[in-house]
């Protein structure tokens, strides 16, 4: 146990939240039916996040959890806008697709795992019961309903995922988790079984300036976590994911500017933030020792928590 500790005290991770597009959608499926009933629309980003880091004075790692969308069907079934690719996304801060070594999903929902292929050297780390909760749903849905009673099921999940999962299982590429696991030195994936999905998990990441949390949809906003009000969708079950609320709280110690939400604007006003030309935004939540800010036109300044 005393060298785990040790280990992940020797770890450092630079951490940067990337809105690669935007969408127009009502306050109350992500913030909750109840607290945010009758109160409208509002634009929220679809947000993968950058690790950059690993054990200090060993091998660095190119990290991302979740990895966004394709160009396709998806962008006219919802309101989105501003949709970019990962090349434009990632070469902002200066990295490319072909960097990456790891994608960490959160969830197979569309806009986190679907645009997997478009990193070609990265393995996908995935919990096996996400992997096949959706299998046995994909199948089930097929036997008896109509394709307007299935509807609900798809809403998020697009099935030609799975398929393509399948392939890359086949591949090597896909890995599969069960349960809590230290993934990468000082990146621990944490099981929410039946929260937000079948096997949604989180990640915490540890910092020389402390413990981060990249909560993926189980904390669409900060006032889930803050209010222990789950969102109005999601696929799971709500108790759990208040349960797990408790869990994140003891990690980051209710400083909730330390849990990277899945679809916040908030996001951008707890930390160091610019845009690009295009209105998708780049939160800067912390850099790692040695490492520079990637924020134009300002001095290269390190964001501490204490």
């Amino acid at each position: 146990m005393t060298e785990n500790k040790q280990f992940k005290v020797n770890t450092d991770w630079s951490i940067w939240s990337l809105a690669y597009c935007q969408v127009d959608m009502a306050q109350d499926f992500f913030g909750g039916a109840g607290i945010y009933s009758n109160t409208g629309t509002s634009m929220s980003p679809m947000i993968y996040t950058l690790l950059v880091g690993g054990e200090v004075g060993g091998k660095q790692h190119v990290v991302l959890v979740d990895c966004g969308f394709q160009n396709n069907h998806w962008l006219t079934r919802y309101a989105f806008s501003s949709w970019e690719s990962p090349e434009d996304v990632l070469g902002r801060i200066g990295f490319t697709p072909e960097d990456v070594d790891t994608i960490l999903v959160t969830h197979m929902h569309f806009d986190h795992m679907g645009n997997f292929e478009a990193f070609p050297n990265a393995k996908l780390y995935i919990q096996l019961d996400e992997y096949t909760g959706w299998n046995k749903a994909v199948c089930a849905s097929h036997q008896h309903e109509t394709e307007e009673e299935k509807e609900w099921v798809f809403t998020s999940f697009d099935p030609n995922d799975l398929i393509r999962a399948a392939q890359g299982v086949t591949d090597g590429r896909i890995k599969f988790i069960t349960g809590d696991e230290e993934v990468l030195p000082g990146i621990t994936a944490r099981l929410a079984k039946d929260t937000h999905t079948f096997g949604s998990q989180w990640f915490e990441i540890n910092t020389h300036n402390g413990p981060f949390i990249a909560a993926g949809d189980i904390v669409y906003w900060y006032s889930n976590i803050e209010k222990m009000w789950p969102p109005g969708y999601h696929q799971g079950n709500a108790f759990n994911q208040i349960e797990t609320y408790r869990t994140m709280r003891g990690v980051v110690k209710n400083q909730f500017e330390r849990v990277i939400p899945g679809h916040d604007s908030e996001i951008w006003n707890r930390h160091v933030t610019w845009k690009a030309p295009s209105g998708n935004q780049i939160a800067e939540l912390n850099l790692r020792d040695g490492d520079t800010s990637r924020r134009p036109h300002i001095s290269n300044e390190k964001k501490i928590y204490l």
